[in-house]
């Protein structure tokens, strides 16, 4: 099943913040309880090799136009903020509350992703 994020309604962001691949089942299930698809920051499917290259959103991937973005233990490098600046809401999760992405975003969250994500995708499921 290809993904198509430039066409995604829901798009979930994640980055550096998921320090194991196991964790990104956290963003799986959270996309299944809001219907949303999964992109990644370059270092992820560079160098991590944790998604495919056509999930990488910004400068030299992929431009997005959701109307929910989730930016999920990613810093919020300009190379990044440029893909997803045309998105409706941007909510962010990051451990660090001086995070650049918390400029960006509309509602933000500080705090660990690997425990606000099941308590998220719990709410949502509802």
């Amino acid at each position: 099943a290809k993904v198509n994020l430039p066409a995604a309604k829901r798009v979930i962001g994640v980055g550096r913040g998921f320090s194991n691949e196991e964790d990104l089942e956290l963003a799986r299930d959270l996309a299944k309880a809001i219907g949303a698809e999964i992109g990644c920051t370059r270092p992820i499917a560079e160098e991590s090799k944790w998604m495919p290259r056509e999930t990488y959103i910004g400068v030299s991937g992929v431009m997005l136009k959701p109307e929910l973005y989730f930016a999920i233990g990613l810093s919020g490098q300009v190379q990044h903020t440029v893909g997803i600046n045309q998105s409706g809401t941007i909510i962010a999760i990051n451990k660090d509350k001086e995070a650049p992405i918390f400029r960006y975003a509309d509602y933000g969250i500080v705090g660990d992703l690997r425990k606000i994500l099941p308590q998220l995708s719990g709410l949502l499921k509802k």
